[in-house]
């Protein structure tokens, strides 16, 4: 009966606690960092980027794992919605954090913003940022994170005036809502598909589960040879 058993694959079951402590720690890592700035790349190219991180989170989730037991799916599948979760939110956050910054860096560099005679580029960043804050929480309150997403996925943009100014300068978002959606949207997507790709394995018999990335057999077939 055992000997059966072990031809058809079986596994006693196993827990997913482990791997997805390690699948949060890597996704936080990459969404505070590289994922945060993948969003912003033009045309949408910043996407490939979360399919691509997302199959190294789902690698460490799998490496982390006993692979000589099988994980029930149903826990398999939250673990990855909940990583996936984690990390998109970081990399999305991280973005509406950075705003001010990069509002201030565009206001700047804008040639039709006057800057005022005789301050330092440090000094008219520091009005611009104190004007940005203000500006956020009165235009699309309550501000900050909040107001970042009312703003970008509403399709807002933010009227500078400038004490040197003669007229008000829009300087609107990097992107159009349009754009914002689709990109956040599919992101959570992707994230969440590639990690699966690796995580489902976990789930699957010894003899369904395939090799790892440099062709030799994983762990569940050298522990089933032996």
């Amino acid at each position: 009966m055992n000997s059966a058993a072990k031809d058809s694959g079986a596994l006693p079951k196993g827990s997913i606690v482990v791997p997805t402590i390690v699948g949060l720690v890597v996704a936080c890592v990459l969404g505070l960092t590289l994922l945060s700035y993948a969003l912003s790349l033009i045309a949408m190219l910043g996407l490939f980027f979360f399919m691509l991180f997302g199959l190294i989170i789902g690698a460490s989730m799998y490496r982390a794992a006993d692979k000589t037991k099988i994980v029930p799916r149903s826990h398999a599948i939250l673990a990855t919605v909940m990583v996936s979760l984690v990390c998109w939110s970081l990399a999305v956050t991280k973005e509406a954090i950075d705003y001010p910054q990069d509002f201030v860096d565009a206001a700047i560099e804008n040639p039709r913003v006057r800057k005022p005679k005789g301050k330092s580029r440090q000094e008219v960043a520091t009005e611009l940022r104190a004007f940005i804050g203000e500006y956020m929480e009165t235009e699309y309150p309550p501000g900050g994170i909040v107001g970042y997403f009312k703003m970008v996925g509403t399709g807002g943009a933010v009227e500078l005036e400038y004490s040197a100014q003669l007229t008000p300068v829009t300087i609107k978002p990097r992107v159009s809502p349009v754009v914002w959606w689709i990109r956040v949207l599919v992101s959570v997507v992707l994230l969440y598909v590639s990690i699966w790709s690796q995580v489902s394995l976990l789930t699957k018999p010894r003899k369904s589960r395939a090799k790892s990335s440099d062709g030799s057999p994983s762990d569940a077939d050298e522990a089933g040879a032996n």
